[in-house]
């Protein structure tokens, strides 16, 4: 399940309030659920909620399980200690502690909900689905709007999407570092090479230059980044708890003897996913023969990773093509990681991407080489353990590659680049961005296509599908018209303008 659908649970109040107890049998009375925060902290800032009688104003943070809590090191964290509730849907009623050593209470949400997990996770679809294809608020207005402004706002667009990702990483790069801080215990571990660097150009954040020259960080990120991008829509949160529950650093402690197969690493993936079965949960033979060989290399490991298994409802089967399922994406996941640990993807996507000789289709088609994951002579015949195929496909499709490159890698590179102030680089990863070819079709997209373009051009980038992605989930959707090239032109002159700004 997504932490998106327990956060929609909770905006919504699905829930039978007058019955909401903490784990410690305290009643909560929701006075206001807070304002829902996208950025690095807690999720919902500015609550208000009753718990036992006393009124706490404060933030509020979501998980699966209490135990992600831990898992996320927000104990360690002092960006967590205005939480005032910790809301997961199940769990044991571990403790919850704040950096400052406080005790947060805790509430299982799963007793009280009104309906089923599926049947929220439907509603909560359908919701998504009719605000994606209904009409933007300028559709009947936007006939006259030239060819040219679109395309020019377009690209804007773009631009705006690619920094808003670029600093959501940023985000991200600077809590790892902070945690791995409080993890190794010295500044830099016999595996912790450091980045070749000029002087570095320092955002606002209170972390010394020498932090952004380790190496482990930024693979922690690249790993967490790839692992999103694998997930696809679905399956998104389940990848990177997976990240986040076996770190690049419990990596290399378990290679620092020696290379792990993809194989191994697969193992290790599929048993901390909770994925893995038993052979007598399989019924075909050579399902039989690859789990034996799976559950094999986890005992053989030449250092055991500890690890508590993430909950089945982490995982979306279902609405998700066979192509998509999680099990056949943490298979490949295990090829990119071998490729991360032990064969500098990392150095590679920099180099490929900084070669001033190369032209941007060179770089894309290096790019893809670099994302191909090879034969599997289990997972070319097979989605999940149990479903097998009679057709071969690939482990990792061209357009889930080329989607990696548009929402991943450009944007984890131009962090690199904004960082280690290697302007040409960035100019290097644009120009190779507008030149990616169209990704998959899906509602926002033929909403925006029949609403806003109306046949006055053609879609050919994968860059334009970004800029009219961002257009509808930062503008249209937020009815932010007047901050709009379009809806500033139409709704000046539109004899319905006064009226539709004042709705």
């Amino acid at each position: 399940m997504h932490e998106d659908l327990l956060r929609h649970i909770w905006s919504k109040q699905l829930f039978d309030a007058s019955k909401l107890v903490t784990t410690d049998n305290r009643a909560v009375r929701v006075v206001h659920p807070g304002t829902l925060h996208r950025g690095s902290g807690p999720d919902f800032r500015n609550a208000i909620v009753l718990i036992g009688g006393t009124r706490f104003t404060g933030d509020i943070e979501f998980h699966r399980t209490d135990h992600d809590w831990h898992s996320h090191q927000h104990q360690n964290d002092p960006a967590y200690n205005s939480v005032i509730l910790h809301v997961v849907l199940s769990g044991n009623s571990l403790p919850t502690h704040s950096h400052s050593g406080r005790i947060i209470p805790t509430v299982i949400l799963e007793p009280f909900l009104l309906s089923s997990i599926d049947q929220l996770s439907d509603q909560l679809l359908r919701e998504e689905y009719t605000s994606r294809s209904k009409p933007i608020p300028c559709a009947t207005v936007n006939d006259a709007i030239d060819a040219a402004v679109l395309v020019n706002w377009i690209r804007t667009l773009y631009r705006e999407r690619l920094q808003d990702k670029v600093h959501r990483m940023y985000e991200r790069l600077c809590d790892i570092i902070i945690s791995q801080r409080r993890i190794i215990g010295e500044p830099h571990p016999p595996y912790n090479e450091m980045i070749d660097s000029n002087d570095i150009l320092l955002p606002d954040v209170n972390i010394d230059k020498e932090s952004f020259r380790q190496k482990l960080p930024w693979e922690q990120l690249l790993y967490e980044s790839m692992m999103d991008g694998l997930g696809y829509s679905n399956n998104r949160e389940g990848m990177k708890s997976l990240a986040e529950h076996v770190s690049m650093l419990q990596w290399k402690h378990c290679s620092f003897s020696r290379e792990l197969s993809a194989q191994e690493i697969q193992s290790v993936l599929f048993k901390v996913s909770g994925l893995l079965p038993t052979i007598d949960e399989v019924t075909d033979q050579q399902s039989k023969v690859y789990v034996h060989q799976l559950q094999t290399f986890w005992k053989e490991l030449p250092v055991q990773i500890p690890f508590m298994a993430l909950h089945s409802s982490v995982w979306n089967f279902s609405p998700t093509r066979p192509s998509n399922f999680p099990t056949i994406r943490i298979a490949a996941a295990g090829v990119i990681l071998h490729k991360l640990l032990y064969q500098s993807l990392f150095k590679s996507l920099v180099t490929i991407l900084e070669g001033k000789y190369s032209s941007p289709q060179s770089k894309i088609e290096q790019l893809l080489q670099l994302l191909d994951t090879g034969d599997d002579p289990f997972w070319n015949f097979h989605y999940s353990f149990t479903e097998a195929t009679h057709r071969a496909h690939a482990l990792l499709g061209k357009s889930r590659k080329y989607d990696i490159i548009v929402n991943t890698i450009i944007p984890f590179v131009c962090l690199y680049a904004t960082i280690f102030r290697k302007g040409e680089l960035a100019e290097h990863c644009l120009n190779v961005a507008v030149e990616l070819p169209l990704l998959e079709d899906n509602a926002v997209l033929r909403t925006m296509t029949k609403h806003l373009i109306k046949g006055k051009f053609k879609i050919e980038f994968a860059y334009q599908q970004q800029g009219l992605i961002q257009l509808h989930k930062r503008y249209c959707s937020v009815e932010r018209c007047h901050e709009c090239d379009v809806g500033k032109k139409v709704f000046a002159t539109s004899p319905n303008s006064q009226s539709f700004l004042e709705m």
